[in-house]
C-alpha cells in the first residue's frame, strides 16, 4: 500500500462519525490535496471550545463560513461576531469562480451556490437590527462588572435596583440609572438612610464617573427598550435553515466597553 492510500486510510477512518457531522474539507499530504479524505466535525462536538488559526490569507474567515452554512443547513442557528466586516456575503448566493469549482473538485465535495437566511445584528449607529436591553434586566451584578466598580460600590449598586424593586420603578437606560444615583443622596438621602443604611457621596460620584465613560463609548445606544429577545437568535425559516445571525462589531473595537 502506497503512502498517500495509508494516508487516505488513515483519514477516512478517524473521521468515521456515529452521527451527523459537517465536512469541513480534505486533508494534505505533502501541500496535496487527496481528493475524498474528507474532515469532519460531528455535530455533538460544535458546542465544545474551538480555535480557528493560520496565517493571513490561509482561509480562518471561510472556515468560520463554512461551519455557519452547514449549521444553517442543518437547521442550527448561528450567532457571529463580525470584527472585519466580511461576514454578511452569506446572505447572497456566491456567483462561483474557477478557483472555487477546482478546489471543489480536488477536495471531492459538490459545490452549490446559494444564500443563507441572515439577520444583521448591531450595538451601535450601523444599519442593522439594534440590540437593545434595559439597565434592569442587566442586573446589579453584571452592570458592575461592567463598570469595573469596587467591592462597596457594587453594593451602592444593589441597593440602588433594590430601591427600584420596592418601588416598582423600572431602569430602562442610562438615564434613569443616573437619575436615582443622584437621587439616592440629594432629595431621597433621608428616604435611603432609613431604609437601607447611608449612601456616600463619593461612591455615587465614583459610579456615576463610570456611568458617564460607559455613555461615551456609546453605551446609551444600547441600554433602553425595546429589549431584544433572545429567542429571536434562535429561529428557523420555512425551508428549515436556521438564521445566521450577524452582530456587527467594525466600529466599536476601540470602545471596550461596549465592546
Amino acid at each position: 500500500m502506497s503512502t498517500k492510500d495509508t494516508f487516505f486510510k488513515y483519514i477516512t477512518e478517524g473521521n468515521t462519525t456515529k452521527g451527523d457531522y459537517i465536512p469541513i474539507g480534505a486533508a494534505m499530504l505533502e501541500g496535496e490535496t487527496i481528493t475524498n479524505a474528507h474532515v469532519k466535525i460531528p455535530l455533538k462536538t460544535l458546542n465544545r471550545h474551538g480555535l480557528i488559526a493560520g496565517a493571513t490569507g490561509t482561509g480562518k474567515t471561510k472556515s468560520l463560513q463554512v461551519l455557519a452554512e452547514n449549521l444553517s443547513d442543518k437547521g442550527i442557528p448561528v450567532l457571529l461576531m463580525d470584527i472585519k466586516g466580511d461576514l454578511s456575503g452569506l446572505a447572497q448566493p456566491s456567483p462561483g469562480h474557477p478557483k472555487i469549482t477546482e478546489r471543489h473538485e480536488k477536495i471531492g465535495l459538490p459545490f452549490e451556490t446559494k444564500g443563507f437566511p441572515v439577520e444583521i445584528l448591531t450595538l451601535s449607529e450601523q444599519d442593522g437590527v439594534r440590540l437593545r436591553a434595559t439597565v434592569s434586566e442587566f442586573g446589579p451584578v453584571l452592570l458592575s462588572r461592567i463598570l469595573d466598580l469596587s467591592e462597596t460600590q457594587s453594593g451602592v449598586v444593589a441597593v440602588i435596583f433594590q430601591y427600584c424593586d420596592d418601588n416598582k420603578l423600572p431602569l430602562l437606560d442610562l438615564k434613569d440609572f443616573k437619575k436615582i444615583l443622584q437621587y439616592a443622596t440629594n432629595e431621597g438621602k433621608n428616604e435611603f438612610d432609613d431604609a437601607y443604611g447611608r449612601i456616600s457621596t463619593s461612591s455615587t460620584g465614583a459610579i456615576l464617573r463610570k456611568v458617564i465613560e460607559l455613555e461615551q463609548q456609546g453605551a446609551d445606544l444600547f441600554f433602553g427598550e425595546t429589549s431584544f429577545d433572545v429567542q429571536d437568535l434562535l429561529r428557523i425559516n420555512d425551508e428549515g435553515r436556521g438564521y445566521i445571525n450577524i452582530i456587527r462589531l467594525t466600529d466599536i473595537q476601540d470602545r471596550p466597553k461596549l465592546f
